[in-house]
């Protein structure tokens, strides 16, 4: 359905509002204002924030609000109409719900503190036809207030497993992330990369991701790894100052990459041997049948078919005998199974160290650069002494070579 010509009443001294901006924001989501949608000049006091809207970011809105009070609004907020009562059991006919523009009502409201006559106390707002189902005003209130630059992670993550949940509900299947990209004009890689976060990372983790201490990046990286090998990750970050590097992460990767290696060989052949047992089972079954009906035939036919009774048996016995040996390899794979989720991740102290040795050697050559460091003079001698430490720390950490066996 087309957008019908909206007519945009005047606003501040008489001057147009701009409602293209408004609705190429409206389009640049997906959405069809369709029939029934209008801008009207709301009062103040009738707009309500959207539930679970993100909290606003009042980063100068001081001067966000002069420059409103100076120029007027270039564009429009976006609302919708409530009906019946809130929770309390009062009516909230005449109201509305801001679906985007919380900020702008912000700014508008210190003008009012300052000017409380200012524009008749009115806001210029799209309000939306009433057709509009609550979950799709939640879709285009996530897709509207959402700011690249200023999102945090946690609130990233939130949203694109809200808009996932949303999507979801309405039926929407075919291509689900790179709609959400799309409407959030951002790549899929990275909304791939906040659903795995969401769906894989450790609490703990997430925790590290939500303050701040680790990447979107990292914490991508961490999702990947086994549960245990994260704990181990938070562990570290815990002990070291929330800082692991590159090097100490591809050491927890590659021992845990062939922890799961050896974990899945083992339930592969664990699973191998299921399905021959299986098999043999149906073997040693048809066997048993045979006995039954070999044994009344013997009664009652003659003693030739004893020999055949226990051939037959002798059958089953081996039958038997590779069924056992086949749950003696599924033991077998089942511990080692076991064993291998059992063993443990970790840093060796080589690359720790190593690790603290570059540090120092880093350290070392800014002091060099310098001549002073809080009022003590750093003789070259000093220097020197660094740099011994270092090459003694480089030979305690060299890994002997094997001897050659003669």
């Amino acid at each position: 359905m087309s957008s019908k010509q909206i007519e945009v009443p005047r606003g501040y001294n008489n001057q147009q509002i701009i409602f293209r901006n408004t609705k190429e924001k409206v389009d640049a989501v997906g959405f069809d204002l369709g029939n029934g949608s209008q801008i009207e000049l709301i009062l103040f006091e009738k707009l309500d924030p959207f539930p679970k809207n993100r909290e606003v970011d009042n980063t100068d809105i001081d001067i966000f609000s002069e420059n409103i009070e100076r120029n007027g609004f270039q564009s429009t907020i976006t609302v919708s109409r409530r009906h019946g009562v809130d929770e309390e059991g009062r009516s909230v006919e005449g109201r509305y719900y801001i679906v985007s523009g919380h900020r702008r009502k912000e700014a508008f409201g210190l003008i009012l503190e300052r000017n409380p006559t200012f524009m008749k106390r009115k806001m210029p707002a799209l309000v939306l036809r009433d057709d509009i189902p609550f979950d799709q005003l939640e879709e285009l209130n996530l897709l509207m207030n959402y700011d690249a630059r200023a999102e945090s992670p946690k609130e990233m993550r939130g949203r694109v497993a809200r808009l996932l949940e949303l999507l979801k509900q309405r039926g929407v299947e075919k291509k689900l992330i790179d709609q959400i990209a799309d409407k959030l004009q951002v790549s899929a890689r990275q909304i791939r990369k906040y659903i795995d976060i969401n769906a894989k990372l450790s609490v703990g983790l997430l925790e590290k991701l939500d303050e701040g201490y680790i990447t979107i990046n990292e914490a991508n990286d961490y999702a990947s790894r086994s549960a245990e090998a994260q704990e181990y990750i938070l562990k570290f970050l815990n002990e070291h100052n929330n800082v692991m590097t590159k090097e100490e992460y591809q050491e927890i990767k590659k021992q845990d990459d062939e922890r799961q290696a050896s974990i899945k060989a083992s339930e592969e052949k664990a699973k191998e041997y299921e399905r021959k047992i299986a098999l043999q089972q149906e073997e040693i079954n048809d066997l048993q049948k045979k006995i039954n009906d070999k044994g009344k035939a013997a009664e009652e036919s003659g003693a030739w078919e004893y020999s055949e009774l226990e051939e037959t048996k002798e059958k089953l016995e081996k039958a038997r005998e590779k069924a056992n040996k086949y749950k003696a390899i599924i033991d077998n794979a089942r511990t080692a199974a076991e064993k291998g989720s059992g063993s443990s991740i970790g840093i060796t102290a080589h690359i720790m160290i190593a690790e603290q040795i570059s540090r120092l050697a880093a350290e070392a050559t800014k002091l060099k650069s310098k001549t002073t460091r809080q009022s003590y003079i750093l003789e070259p001698n000093d220097v020197e002494k660094i740099r011994t430490i270092i090459n003694d720390l480089n030979e305690m950490i060299t890994i002997p070579k094997k001897s050659e066996k003669k």
